[in-house]
């Protein structure tokens, strides 16, 4: 059995930026045409159709392209997704252990609420002063 063989076995694989290209191209649309109707950067049509998905910042921004790129064009979003998820970068996912984050002497000791609360209370019963001291000044009071 020589390679040959295998490979015709084997499911062609077409990737989400040729799929894309292939029905732009059936449409008689330029990538400039697109990136407009899109308002996107104009070479963000040419990385997409090169799968070069890993210079469109982060991986759901490169979904979020392809989505709607297929939508524009009248594509199933989904054929073109499940494309991505095969020939996308695998991202390394974050650790699921978490760190404590180290408290500062005041949240530790609970002194920095006491504080606040003072300035907090200076604060109204400076208002209410003020508010009754202006009011005992006026000519109803005799003065």
């Amino acid at each position: 059995m020589g390679s040959k063989e295998i490979f015709d076995d084997a499911p062609a694989r077409v990737s989400p930026g040729a799929m894309l290209q292939a029905a732009r191209e059936a449409r008689g649309l330029s990538p400039l045409d697109v990136s407009r109707r899109l308002h996107w950067l104009p070479e963000y049509v040419a990385l997409i159709e090169r799968d070069e998905f890993d210079r469109l910042r982060r991986p759901a921004f490169a979904r979020g392209y392809l989505r709607a790129y297929a939508r524009m064009l009248g594509l199933d979003e989904t054929i073109v997704l499940a494309g991505y998820d095969e020939v996308a970068p695998v991202v390394a996912k974050p650790s699921t252990r978490t760190r404590s984050p180290r408290p500062l002497p005041l949240q530790s000791t609970g002194l920095g609420i006491l504080l606040g609360l003072g300035v907090l209370a200076l604060l109204v019963l400076g208002l209410w002063w003020a508010q009754t001291g202006q009011a005992g000044t006026g000519p109803m009071y005799g003065g």
